[in-house]
């Protein structure tokens, strides 16, 4: 499960590091639909989705993957197999 919510999250990047900026008429339209696909796979962590708002020349948040990160910070853990 949580391979398919990396993917989502890569996607959901990809699109802000490349056409995110230019198809929305509405500022930060952008972070609002990434902040509130990053919140629906992984709850309140994925609310710091919303420091992309930071931003306001929407320049700088497209070199920072924050989707993958999110992600990758709630990779489950997997226990070590003893002998």
């Amino acid at each position: 499960m949580w391979t398919a919510k990396l993917i989502v999250c890569i996607i959901v990047d990809l699109f802000d590091f490349t056409v995110g900026r230019l198809l929305f008429a509405v500022p930060f339209a952008g972070e609002l639909i990434g902040a509130v696909v990053a919140w629906a796979l992984f709850g309140k962590v994925g609310g710091c989705y919303f420091l992309e708002a930071i931003d306001l020349t929407e320049q700088i948040d497209g070199f920072f993957p924050t989707a993958t990160i999110i992600a990758l910070a709630n990779r489950p853990k997997v226990e070590e197999v003893r002998s």
